[in-house]
C-alpha cells in the first residue's frame, strides 16, 4: 500500500493544457495564460484536489485563499496545496470570459484564445468563490463593476452563457424557471 501511495504523488491533482501556463498576472496575482493559440472547444483545465464541505470552506479559504469550485450546494473541490496553485495557476474572473465549464470539473475554451492572453472564467458560471461581493476591475466593456454570489441568476448572463455554466448551476437555473 505504501508503494501505491508514494507512486500517486507523482501525478498532479489538476490538469492544465500544455498550451497554457501559470504566471504572475499583473492585475490578479497568480493566473493562467495561453502559451500557444487555443481553439474554441479545446480543454483548458481539469480541477482536482480534495472535497471540502461548505461548513469548512471558510477555514480552508483562510489558509489557501479564495480558490476552489463549488460542485454542489454542500461541497467544493479545492486545490491541495499552494505549490499546486503555483504550478497549475488560478483561473481569474472576467465579465468577458474565454473559458467555461464543459462538465462538473473541466473547463474548455468558449472562444479562440490567442497566445499571451490570460485565461478567464466568469465567476457567475460556478456560483461564488467569495463569501462577499467584490469590486471587479476586469476592464471589459461589459464589466458588472461588482461581482456577487448571486450573479449566476442574472438572466442576460444565463442567456448568453448557459452552455458554459457548471452542471450544478444549470440544475438550479432549470428548477427556478
Amino acid at each position: 500500500m505504501q508503494k501505491i501511495m508514494e507512486s500517486l504523488k507523482r501525478w498532479e491533482h489538476r490538469w492544465l493544457t500544455p498550451k497554457a501556463e501559470s504566471f504572475d498576472s499583473p492585475s490578479h496575482g497568480l493566473g493562467i495564460r495561453a502559451k500557444e493559440n487555443i481553439k474554441k472547444g479545446e480543454d483548458i483545465l481539469v480541477f482536482g484536489g480534495v472535497i471540502i464541505h461548505k461548513s469548512q470552506i471558510e477555514e480552508y479559504w483562510k489558509i489557501m485563499g479564495h480558490v476552489g469550485t463549488q460542485i454542489d450546494d454542500d461541497f467544493f473541490i479545492v486545490p491541495t496545496s499552494r505549490e499546486e496553485l503555483k504550478a497549475r495557476g488560478v483561473i481569474n474572473h472576467s465579465c468577458e470570459p474565454n473559458v467555461g465549464f464543459k462538465n462538473q470539473i473541466q473547463l474548455c475554451a468558449i472562444r479562440d484564445i490567442k497566445a499571451g492572453d490570460e485565461i478567464f472564467v466568469d465567476y457567475s458560471f460556478c456560483e461564488s468563490l467569495y463569501p462577499n461581493s467584490f469590486a471587479c476591475n476586469c476592464g471589459s466593456d461589459h464589466c458588472r463593476k461588482e461581482i456577487t454570489k448571486d450573479d449566476w441568476m442574472i438572466k442576460n448572463i444565463q442567456t448568453k452563457y448557459f452552455a458554459y455554466f457548471s452542471p450544478y448551476l444549470k440544475v438550479k437555473i432549470e428548477k427556478a424557471d
